[in-house]
């Protein structure tokens, strides 16, 4: 059985830095959660996918669009992949450009942003299977029940240095509810402007049945 943890976030530069990638909105959001396995269970990265899991089968709709981004190297064991599993996709090159060292060379590439509609469970079960350790590994990994995501290059400052950084962008519509990874995949951030999630007991309501609430913000449950 699942123990969750479930938490209302407040749109701040910290909730910013925490979820990363300097992930922007496009509009006004009405509600966002922090929710994840409890903290016992949180090196467990394959129980955190596979509660992410559980919960998008349970809320049963679909399509549902995946977005990743990867390397030039890893984008071709993802299309070979992807083909074998018969799961359809897209992928575009991003504006950005990064590198990385043989020992020959240095060799720069844009970033590859691959989309699955994903149509069905068993679709779900194998995309997450074969992709979510991505992100374990940080990199940029969501989901959403809309096409609302685009990436724009812009400048950042890292460690004191300029640089140009995919940025994603989601655009909040009035029915959107769309997911990011938190660090590590120990959880994920569900954020919606739906009425089916406007309230913390509105989100534990489409939980799957297996699993069980321990903590609602800072607060522990009698268990």
């Amino acid at each position: 059985m699942s123990e969750i943890w479930i938490q209302e976030e407040q749109l701040n530069a910290e909730f910013d830095e925490m979820v990363g990638h300097y992930v922007q909105l496009e509009g006004p959001i009405d509600s966002v959660y922090f929710i994840s396995e409890t903290m016992e269970s949180v090196d467990d990265r394959d129980e955190q996918r596979d509660f992410l899991l559980a919960f998008l089968i349970k809320q049963d709709r679909y399509p549902l669009y995946l977005t990743f981004l990867c390397d030039d190297m890893m984008a071709e064991e993802f299309e070979k992949e992807f083909n074998e599993l018969g799961i359809e996709y897209s992928y575009e090159l991003l504006e950005e450009k990064q590198a990385y060292y043989t020992f020959f060379k240095r060799v720069t590439y844009h970033p590859r942003c691959f989309t699955l509609p994903i149509k069905d469970a068993r679709t779900l079960s194998l995309a997450l299977e074969h992709t979510f350790y991505l992100a374990n590994m940080n990199e940029f990994y969501s989901l959403s029940y809309s096409q609302n995501l685009n990436f724009e290059l812009k400048r950042v400052k890292e460690w004191g240095r300029w640089k140009n950084v995919s940025i994603p962008i989601f655009k909040t519509e009035e029915d959107t509810t769309f997911i990011t990874i938190f660090y590590d995949g120990a959880g994920f951030f569900l954020y919606s402007n739906e009425d089916r999630y406007s309230s913390i007991q509105e989100v534990c309501s489409t939980f799957p049945e297996d699993s069980k609430v321990v903590q609602i913000n800072d607060r522990l449950l009698d268990i």
